[in-house]
Parts: structure tokens; C-alpha cells; sequence
């Protein structure tokens, strides 16, 4: 044994609209190889094999493990008058109630993905006591994967499927053993590797689990596309054969938003460009932006606008030139400063400026109050206040 790991392992625990909630363990790691279990993880454990987590990752990860035990969902949102066996198989049987728990499960689940994925943190699915965690080991990388959406008209209507791109590489679902840890933001296994998936439910691939496309009769292809199609095609990438497609690909504004950074809990600048006919972050992977509509004669009209990397890097260059740097996540930040509230302090001396170059500046509420910058202080106040900037609440 060259040492101990705090392992996160990931349990399916059969529930209808459950994901899979997540338990921590200390394991033995000879040769990069997961061993069997010695102990569950909890701050006790760990402090008796002298583990360390305090001020890591891990205290939040061991946080969320703790919340999202069955038996503490069941205390969380058992009704009062019920009876302790009434355990969460018969909670969620209330639709209202299987979506509040559902709402906080995949709160704390989207954080938990985002610490395991972006640590390398040591993570498995459905391992065992009885058996070493490396046979159930998952593999993590920070690759997120695009969904591409593809439609091709044929003499009986529409063929339509999806699949899913690791940089240049294709995936099929069809031929891939894939399992969906989380709906939205989405998270997947294909194989023993974790992904994330851009802009996209991962439900929405079910249907191509077995099968690599689906036909749609003419005559349902308008209720199809309202009711299936329309609601994601603005958030994926779209390959159209056989259609005309309308391009747009002039930034027509942008803006700076000042948003809280939840990992390094500090706020940062998210910088969003508005094209013709669509937005885009700029830290988003997302390319193009597709639309279907339909003529008068009801043929179907796609539109696609598609992103100017290089109009945005100037764009960028402009808020670089005032001291601001693009972090690993594509957000901007002051480097130099280890202030949480520095962006804005640097917000208030360039706001003038920014503004003149064409910026719109959106700021967050703190606490439920909006933040003025009129003075050589943040100050936080009750009422708004017109500054110049524009506040979103």
C-alpha cells in the first residue's frame, strides 16, 4: 500500500427519477490501483488515519455526501405526520414532492461533479465492500462533450438523430454503454469514462440508446419539432442536409456580467456576445446556434448563426488591456488580487470607459440589495439606485 485516498463512489440506488447519490470511503492506492475498503469517510476517519480534507475539496464534497444520504433526504422531506418507515420510494410518489427532492438533489449533485471532475478526485460506480474499488473505477477528464443534432429531409419526411463529439472524435450512442449520472447540467458515463455535456438534458438521449436515428412521418414533422425539436435545437450544434440554411455571424452587442464564482467563491466577469440571432458566453464550447421555423407554405426554414472567434478575442483584448485575465474556465478575473469583491472595484474605475467601447455592464444583488459604485467604496443599499449601470436582480 503506497498510501490512502478518499474515493467518492457513486450508488444506484433503483429509484424512479433518482440519480445515482454519491458515498465517500477511504481506499488504499498501490500503484495508482484502488484496493478494498478500510472506512467509510467521515471527519472522524479521516482525523484517526490522518488524512487530510480540511480547507480542500473534499470538506464540501464530504458536506454533500452527508446530504444526500437516503436516510437524510428522508428526514429532509418527510412529511410530518407520517410514520419513520415512510422512506423516499414513498415520498416521491408525490409528483410535487419527487420534484422539490429532485431540485435538491441535483442542486448538490452539479456541484459535487463539478469538484470530482475538476480535482481528478478518485471516483467509482456501484463498487462493493467485497470487491477492490479499481473494478469500478471511472475515469475523469475536464472535456466537455457537444451535442450535435442532425436532421436529413428524405421522400418520407424527416431522419433525425444526435450524437456527441469528444474534440474531433464522433460518439454514436448506439454503440456505446452509456449511463446518465445527471439530467441537467448533464452528466455521463460512456464506458468507465465521466463527461459533461454542453447545453443538452441527457434525457434527451434515451431514444438513441438503441437506435442511431429516428423517422418523422411528413405529416407529424410541424408537432414533432414544436413539441420535441424547437426546445433544444437553440442550444446545440445542428448539421442540416438537404435544407436551406440561413447564416448569421455579426456581433451586433455585448456585455460584461458580474457573477459569483462558486468554486473559488470570488465573482469574476462572464462575457456574453449577442449576434443577429442568438447570444453566446463567451465561455461556453457552444459554436453555432440553430432555429426551425416554418413558411407559409409550412416547408421548414433553418437559421444558424455561427461565432466570430476572432471578432471576440478583440472583443476581449479590450478588457485584458485593462487588467483583467481570461482564467481556466473562460471567465475574466483580477489575478493579481485575492479580494473576492475586486471585479468590483475595477468595474467602478473602468465603467466610464467600458461603456464608451460599447460594454453593457449587468451586476448581481447581493444579499437581495444592489450595489453602488458611485463612490470610491462598494457600498450595498436597499433601494436601487441609477449608476450608470445596469443591475440585474
Amino acid at each position: 500500500m503506497d498510501s490512502l485516498c478518499i474515493c467518492y463512489n457513486l450508488v444506484d440506488h433503483n429509484l424512479p427519477g433518482i440519480p445515482p447519490l454519491p458515498e465517500a470511503y477511504i481506499v488504499p492506492i498501490t500503484n495508482n490501483q484502488l484496493g478494498y475498503v478500510e472506512k467509510q469517510a467521515t471527519p472522524d476517519t479521516l482525523k484517526s488515519f490522518g488524512i487530510p480534507y480540511l480547507e480542500t475539496s473534499h470538506e464540501q464534497l464530504l458536506d454533500i455526501c452527508a446530504i444526500l444520504k437516503p436516510v437524510m433526504l428522508e428526514q429532509r422531506f418527510r412529511p410530518a405526520k407520517k410514520r419513520k418507515n415512510f422512506g423516499l420510494a414513498d415520498i416521491i410518489k408525490d409528483p410535487q414532492m419527487k420534484e422539490v427532492v429532485s431540485s435538491h438533489i441535483h442542486k448538490n449533485l452539479s456541484v459535487f461533479y463539478e469538484l470530482v471532475i475538476t480535482n481528478q478526485y478518485a471516483i467509482s460506480y456501484n463498487a462493493q465492500r467485497k470487491d477492490p474499488f479499481e473494478d469500478h473505477r471511472l475515469s475523469t477528464n475536464n472535456n466537455t462533450l457537444t451535442p450535435i443534432l442532425e436532421f436529413t429531409k428524405t421522400e418520407e419526411g424527416i431522419d433525425y438523430s444526435f450524437s456527441l463529439k469528444d474534440n474531433e472524435k464522433v460518439i454514436i450512442p448506439q454503440n456505446h454503454d452509456i449511463q446518465i449520472l445527471l439530467n441537467e447540467p448533464s452528466c455521463i458515463t460512456i464506458g468507465t469514462h465521466v463527461h459533461h455535456i454542453e447545453n443538452l438534458n441527457a434525457n434527451k438521449l434515451k431514444p438513441f440508446f438503441s437506435k442511431e436515428k429516428i423517422t418523422i412521418a411528413k405529416k407529424h414533422i410541424k408537432t414533432y419539432l414544436d413539441k420535441v425539436i424547437i426546445p433544444v435545437i437553440k442550444n446545440v450544434d445542428v448539421v442540416a442536409n438537404g435544407f436551406e440554411i440561413r447564416i448569421y455571424k455579426n456581433i451586433v452587442s455585448y456585455e460584461i456580467e458580474i457573477i459569483q464564482d462558486f468554486i473559488k467563491e470570488n465573482y469574476v466577469a462572464k462575457v456574453v456576445f449577442h449576434y443577429e440571432q442568438a447570444s453566446f458566453d463567451f465561455n461556453s464550447a457552444k459554436n453555432t446556434s440553430s432555429n426551425v421555423n416554418f413558411g407559409a407554405q409550412e416547408e421548414i426554414q433553418i437559421t444558424q448563426t455561427k461565432r466570430d472567434h476572432d471578432a471576440e478575442k478583440e472583443i476581449i483584448s479590450l478588457l485584458e488591456s485593462k487588467g483583467l485575465a481570461v482564467n481556466n474556465n473562460l471567465f475574466l478575473e483580477i489575478e493579481t488580487s485575492e479580494d473576492p469583491l475586486a471585479i468590483f472595484n475595477w468595474v467602478q474605475q473602468n465603467y466610464k470607459q467600458l461603456e464608451g467601447e460599447g460594454f453593457k455592464i449587468m451586476l448581481p444583488s447581493l444579499e437581495d440589495r444592489t450595489i453602488n459604485l458611485d463612490s470610491h467604496q462598494i457600498k450595498i443599499q436597499n433601494k436601487k439606485k441609477t449608476t450608470g449601470l445596469t443591475s440585474r436582480e
